[in-house]
């Protein structure tokens, strides 16, 4: 198989043409650009292929380290508004064909797995707006703050690109801190930016969303989600139930409800059939919910600081107190007596 129809190993890892932006900015100072690939053993001769795999660790410190090299706070947002639709090839193209913006970030949303694994977009209605989150699931070792707004700007910048350039979101939020260039991410974005948040996203006005565009082109759409297929293909298959179904809590963990029948019909199964292939795994939805709501929860509290009422939002709980009983039942003391890391 080609290696512009493999699907990405097992490993956590992205493809080479996401890093096609950083080196682009480099390009001029092959002594930096050496630089930071060196730290990372990796030779410009692998990036060579965009659809290489590269290992998701190398490319975060890498982004991380390209930021402070440029001496630039706002690397990945800048980097990201300065993105065209052919450097998210083929998910941008597909993105580009749709005639709504809601459509578009759908599309970008399911196939986001085909460039980076261990990532999770959705597209969620919260009354008249829509909310595009981005996650890293996998735990990282390394600071991901570049990426994660290179990621929102590089959705913006699609947004902006390929339907309105004067579209503007409704707000925008970050899971880091807050940074001193607030003001200036605002600028870029032309909106507001929140941080400590459950989740990266986009928010922005469904009837906005909803506006046609351009008449869609199916032959085309076909073509290109034709190959995303071949890119994503197997993965799935590879992976064990249990496996399939961590990573859709860690998607709809606060965003939507989580029960059999949601989770069978993601995975297009009987809701029976899910109950027994658990089951056999020594597993259950009920089980496998409740540990990733306490890991996400020992996050929450413990790195970013969150408030009991904003790690049950987050977690999905109707309220503080029933968040406050669920994790005094998981570890016998309050989410105040948490220790420090």
């Amino acid at each position: 198989m080609s290696a512009t129809s493999s699907p990405l190993p097992g490993m956590l890892s992205v493809r080479a043409l996401i890093f096609g932006p950083i080196l682009e900015y480099f390009a001029d100072d092959p002594g930096k650009l050496k630089t930071l690939l060196a730290r990372e053993k990796l030779s410009p001769e692998v990036l060579a292929d965009p659809y290489e795999a590269i290992p998701l660790q190398s490319y975060l410190s890498i982004f991380e380290t390209a930021a402070e090299l440029a001496g630039d706070p706002l690397f990945g947002a800048r980097l990201g508004f300065g993105m065209r639709p052919g450097n998210l090839a083929p998910i941008g193209l597909r993105a580009v064909q749709a005639g709504t913006i809601r459509s578009a970030l759908a599309a970008f949303a399911r196939w986001s797995g085909a460039l980076q694994s261990a990532t999770q977009s959705s597209l969620t209605a919260e009354d008249d707006q829509l909310v595009f989150t981005y996650r890293l699931t996998a735990p990282v070792l390394i600071a991901s703050r570049q990426d994660t707004e290179f990621s929102l700007a590089a959705v913006s910048r699609l947004i902006r690109g390929a339907f309105d350039p004067r579209w503007r979101p409704l707000e925008i939020r970050f899971t880091h801190p807050p940074i001193p260039e607030k003001a200036r991410l605002e600028a870029l974005f032309r909106a507001p930016v929140r941080y400590s948040q459950p989740t990266n996203a986009i928010v922005f006005s469904a009837a906005e969303a909803d506006r046609v565009h351009r008449a869609e082109d199916p032959d085309m759409i076909a073509l290109i989600e034709r190959h995303l297929q071949d890119l994503t293909a197997d993965v799935s298959r590879a992976e064990s139930l249990v496996t399939q179904v961590e990573a859709l809590i860690d998607l709809y963990l606060g965003v939507r409800a989580i029960d059999v029948p949601t989770i069978a019909a993601a995975l297009r199964m009987a809701p029976r059939s899910l109950q027994r292939g658990l089951a056999a795994e020594g597993a259950s939805l009920s089980g496998l919910l409740r540990q990733q709501r306490q890991r996400r929860a020992e996050v929450l509290l413990r790195e970013r600081g969150l408030s009991v009422e904003a790690v049950a939002q987050a977690l999905g709980y109707a309220d503080g107190t029933v968040f406050w009983r669920a994790w005094r039942n998981w570890t016998g003391v309050a989410p105040s007596r948490l220790p420090p890391k």
